[in-house]
């Protein structure tokens, strides 16, 4: 299995656009970014970086009469916390220390969100 872990920042890009936009096209994607940008990207350079994105199981697509049609796999939240794991396996690592240091850094920073953190949990049934 090709490693996904990595992204290069087309792949991110593209991936950013697919959460944005379900269903696109390579041609939507080619057409919205060549429309904003100062670079022009080729339809054979964004349908590759497709093509990689479906090979590292980040995109599902469905093929229609013309064009295959992308959708992300998983949410940017799904995603973050896969590689959460995945990064706390390769080092043996426990996620309590991280977690409590997010917690930390969530109540110098922003004590709301972590109260709406604390909500979520506890609708998740995660706590009492």
């Amino acid at each position: 299995m090709e490693d996904n872990a990595q992204l290069g920042p087309l792949q991110r890009r593209v991936l950013e656009y697919v959460w944005r936009h379900p269903g696109c096209t390579a041609r939507d994607c080619v057409d919205a970014f060549n429309a904003g940008d100062t670079r022009q990207y080729a339809y054979t350079t964004i349908k590759t970086v497709f093509d990689v994105l479906h090979r590292k199981k980040l995109v599902a697509r469905r093929r229609t009469k013309t064009a295959y049609h992308f959708k992300a796999r998983q949410t940017p939240g799904e995603l973050l916390g896969q590689r959460l794991r995945e990064l706390f396996a390769r080092f043996s690592a426990a996620p309590q220390p991280v977690a409590s240091s997010l917690v930390d850094a969530l109540q110098q920073d922003d004590p709301a969100q972590l109260q709406e953190l604390i909500r979520e949990l506890k609708d998740r049934g995660h706590i009492k």
